[in-house]
């Protein structure tokens, strides 16, 4: 038996005949977990050995380096004793600057162009526009990227719908016609400037269509429009086609990507035949019934069902979960009882909502890296709002002076920061002092005088704001220093989700003793917990995996634990055109499929940002899973976090996680934060006030003690901790709300206990 009839036969029988069928254009659908890299490497092999392609003949695309190279290294064990140097298996960008750098002369590019990544075309932009800041130019060069792979250049008719700005077309022109005088290409370039020479030569267009004989495209469910034409530029008239993909797990619509490039196929290519690749090796039974019973509601797809040999295994579990602090610890104590933690993913919509998985993982020392995505307190956006808070905390501060002064611009340039740090040294004043005098004095005029005394003006009002509450404060400088509606237009333009996450930092501050005494342990906090300030993990670290259901796409785990299933946070707020809830389906769909043996899902009947509380609805995806698919756990919505033990789940479940989870031996050894409890909130009824008053010693409350507040009602201790000698309560209230106070000074009344 040769050895490509022994790779035949280890394949099912539509993985074979997808390797078999070369005589017209071909798409596989590809379920998840079916095998796909497979039958593409034995399909390149199969038309080396029996076609007799030579591995010049064939080229392979898919869209990353890491899928590009995997698939090459298997083809080439495949064909031990075969040269397959030259066989081109590569990401779309990387072919397109193999083609540009061999053929671009005919469209005047030189083959030692060089590829501007985004910074770079950022200041190609910001040369046309000197006056402009490179911060207001970012959204404009994201937008005509975002432009070219949708194939629009600054002619097209279409430019005028996908960006109503009057001066957009203006910038995009401007910006090409620089990138053509330094003669160097932008990194979607490679593959639309590829298109222009493919179709402008008709010697190039030819010899491209002789020497691939067989053009072959992997993940095609996440090409964009550029890409789609890229790939009908190369296909000629003796060129045998193969896509392969799966419109079901077609999820980068933000980025470009047409699920509409794979649901037309075979309209665009005529006789095409579908091989559907629908045994799932790496789910069990249950855990597909749920993806498919979700998948199916939608209507732009290509009709299949996943199936397999595997057993019906665990069901799958619905929890419903008082608030974001109660998913995370429902999520903890999972964990804990299973003890496997690099088997295990929690997928979350939006990174806004990773904050409250690593604060409590930290806490009760379960390992865990984030996936994809900047630590929280790493980000752009969450360290303009810790500058903010520093500078209300040191007023000479003048690295965060320096990174705030100006951002959002607001007129000062170089020269009149350099002014104010002058009057700051020669009059030994902190620098918002020195901000009020280079005003008062005329140091500063015009636009810059205007801007330094309402930056100066923002401590002074945070100062007052502070007495009130640290959220309030913090509130209060990103609105009025302009921040927010900085982050808001961007994330308008780009997709992303920065005021969310400057909302949940609001959140965050919020739960410490109001005052610079509070704010100030806060930011210590930041300081001594590494988790907190953006220290990487190495890509290798052990530890559950935190991830974003988007960064999930590839990978697998055993258990696998989807969270934030309501409305507004899945699907999000943003979601309201059928495509839209298509796409967010899609997307829940991708995130099930992950899981090999366990899938969790978890709804909040309350999740906080922004300092405020609002009660969820459950997602509308919950709605459309038949009950015997899932066994659910906890009620929709709780009357009071106190019915059920905390976040909904029963007295049995919190005492485990009292002896389990965070009991003292659990702690021992973690090698932080030993001296954090956490405790879930015990049931409990009655009053019964005793004559403790506000400003116990330290050392008067006790983990569990319930206790009265004026204004927030009853509550009870969950935490107890010490801060450079000063002993902190934790206690969550019936209303949702956790709050941090000063032992010695806390304004709580000891309630008896049951």
């Amino acid at each position: 038996m040769s050895r490509i009839d022994t790779y035949l036969n280890e394949l099912n029988d539509p993985q074979r005949e997808a390797v078999l069928e070369n005589s017209r254009p071909l798409l596989v659908l590809a379920g998840a977990g079916s095998g796909k890299t497979r039958v593409i490497t034995t399909k390149i092999a199969y038309a080396s050995e029996v076609l007799g392609l030579r591995p010049w003949e064939i080229l392979a695309v898919t869209f990353t380096n890491r899928a590009a190279k995997e698939m090459k290294d298997r083809v080439t064990d495949m064909l031990e004793g075969i040269d397959v140097s030259d066989m081109q298996i590569r990401t779309f960008h990387s072919f397109g600057a193999w083609l540009l750098r061999r053929y671009g002369s005919s469209i005047g590019l030189s083959n030692t162009f060089s590829i501007y990544d985004d910074e770079d075309s950022l200041s190609v932009l910001a040369s046309c526009y000197p006056e402009s800041k490179k911060a207001e130019l970012s959204p404009v060069a994201k937008a005509i990227s975002l432009a070219k792979d949708m194939g629009l250049d600054p002619e097209s008719p279409e430019l005028a719908d996908f960006r109503r700005d009057h001066v957009f077309r203006k910038q995009f022109a401007d910006y090409e016609k620089k990138l053509r005088q330094v003669g160097n290409v932008d990194f979607a370039d490679l593959i639309g400037r590829s298109i222009e020479l493919i179709e402008s030569d008709k010697q190039v267009a030819a010899m491209v269509h002789r020497r691939f004989k067989m053009v072959l495209v992997d993940e095609y469910q996440d090409s964009n429009m550029s890409q789609f034409k890229l790939l009908k530029s190369l296909v000629g008239p003796h060129t045998f086609v193969c896509v392969v993909g799966d419109d079901d797990q077609s999820i980068y619509r933000f980025r470009g990507a047409e699920v509409e490039n794979i649901l037309s196929f075979p309209d665009v290519y005529p006789n095409t035949r579908v091989v559907k690749l629908e045994q799932n090796y790496r789910s069990t039974k249950n855990i597909l019934a749920l993806a498919s019973k979700v998948i199916s509601r939608n209507t732009g797809r290509h009709p299949k069902t996943l199936w397999t040999d595997k057993d019906g295994g665990e069901p799958c579990k619905l929890i419903h979960v008082s608030d974001e602090r109660a998913e995370a610890l429902r999520v903890a104590m999972e964990l804990r009882r299973n003890g496997k933690y690099d088997d295990a993913a929690v997928l979350y919509r939006t990174n806004a909502q990773s904050v409250a998985f690593e604060t409590l993982f930290t806490q009760s020392g379960i390992p865990y890296k984030v996936i994809g995505a900047l630590r929280f307190y790493d980000r752009e956006e969450i360290k303009d709002a810790l500058a903010l808070l520093y500078i209300l905390m040191n007023r000479n501060d003048e690295v965060n002076f320096k990174r705030m002064v100006n951002k959002p611009t607001r007129g000062l340039g170089g020269v009149s920061i350099d002014k104010v740090l002058d009057v700051a040294f020669s009059r030994s004043c902190d620098l918002i002092t020195a901000l009020h005098t280079s005003v008062e004095e005329g140091l500063l005029t015009g636009k810059a005088a205007t801007g330094a005394a309402k930056f100066a003006s923002l401590f002074d009002g945070a100062e007052l704001k502070l007495q009130e509450s640290n959220s309030e404060a913090l509130r209060y400088l990103l609105e009025e220093s302009g921040v927010v509606e900085h982050y808001k237009e961007q994330d308008i333009r780009n997709k992303t989700d920065k005021t969310d996450n400057l909302g949940t930092l609001v959140s965050t501050v919020g739960e410490y003793p109001a005052g610079k005494e509070g704010l100030g342990l806060f930011l210590e906090s930041l300081m001594l917990d590494p988790t907190m300030i953006g220290h990487k993990d190495p890509s290798d670290k052990a530890g559950v995996s935190l991830i974003t259901m988007h960064n999930t796409k590839g990978l697998e785990f055993d258990r696998v634990f989807i969270t934030g299933l309501e409305e507004g946070v899945f699907p999000g707020r943003s979601s309201e055109s059928d495509a839209d809830i298509e796409e967010e389906r899609r997307i829940f769909y991708v995130a099930i499929t992950r899981a090999r043996k366990e899938v969790f899902l978890l709804a909040c009947s309350r999740r906080t940002m922004w300092g405020k509380t609002a009660y969820q609805t459950p997602s509308r995806f919950l709605q459309e899973i038949p009950r015997d698919l899932v066994e659910t756990e906890g009620a929709k919505r709780e009357s009071s976090v106190f019915s059920a033990g905390y976040g909904g789940f029963g007295a049995l479940d919190a005492k485990r996680m009292r002896g389990d989870a965070y009991s003292p031996a659990v702690r021992k050894g973690t090698g932080r934060n030993a001296n954090i409890i956490l405790s879930p909130v015990k049931d409990f009824t009655s009053k019964g006030v005793q004559s403790n008053s506000a400003g116990d010693a330290s050392g008067a409350f006790s983990l569990g003690d319930r206790v009265y507040h004026d204004a927030f009602g009853e509550g009870e201790v969950q935490g107890i901790k010490t801060i450079r000698g000063k002993e902190m309560v934790d206690v969550r209230f019936a209303t949702g709300k956790i709050s941090t106070f000063f032992s010695d000074k806390a304004p709580l009344e000891k309630l008896a206990r049951d």
